[in-house]
């Protein structure tokens, strides 16, 4: 995994060269934004999970926003923190979107039945504004949720990808050395 995406990222010498990235080439080229690491590919994997449940704008790409500004200020892996942003996607706007407003109006208490009626028989922009509480609230405690459980899975998976590594190195060098003949 380590070598795929070392080779699918773009070079910093790339983005340096890029006229569009000068003004931030300093920030983007720094070594702690390409590192591949176990902290630095947990850290950016989380808080791309994070921003993921950010809730979609249409004419803002609010996520590439925040992952420009998380990741720089944050020192975060930044393909890690770019490539788990794309969990939330068109396909699964509507489904994160539900649930947010679900736990976001669980947690205050408010019964959706009502909203739903109302949907029915009013336009949908113009009671959106009884649904902003929940959602974000709803989004916040889900992205908290998806970012703590990623950051935890992608530890593990990285160790036990480790150890899987290692065992299979002590294997070959006791198969080297002769010690099964």
């Amino acid at each position: 995994m380590r070598r795929w995406l070392k080779r699918v990222t773009p070079k910093r010498q790339v983005l340096e060269n890029k006229w569009f990235l000068r003004p931030f080439a300093r920030i983007l080229t720094e070594q702690c934004c390409w590192t591949f690491n176990r902290h630095s590919v947990a850290r950016a994997f989380a808080m791309g999970l994070f921003i993921a449940f950010v809730p979609p704008t249409p004419l803002l790409p609010l996520h590439f926003v925040l992952c420009a500004i998380f990741g720089v200020t944050l020192r975060l892996n930044l393909p890690i923190l770019f490539a788990t942003v794309f969990v939330s996607n068109p396909l699964t706007w509507v489904p994160q979107v539900a649930a947010s407003i679900w736990v976001g109006a669980k947690l205050l208490g408010l019964d959706l039945a009502p909203l739903i009626h109302v949907f029915r028989h009013h336009p949908f922009g113009a009671q959106m504004h009884q649904l902003w509480g929940p959602l974000l609230l709803g989004a916040l405690v889900l992205g908290a949720i998806a970012a703590a459980l990623g950051y935890a899975s992608a530890q593990c998976l990285w160790r036990a990808r480790v150890m899987y590594l290692l065992r299979r190195r002590r294997l070959q060098s006791a198969c080297k050395s002769g010690a099964f003949d």
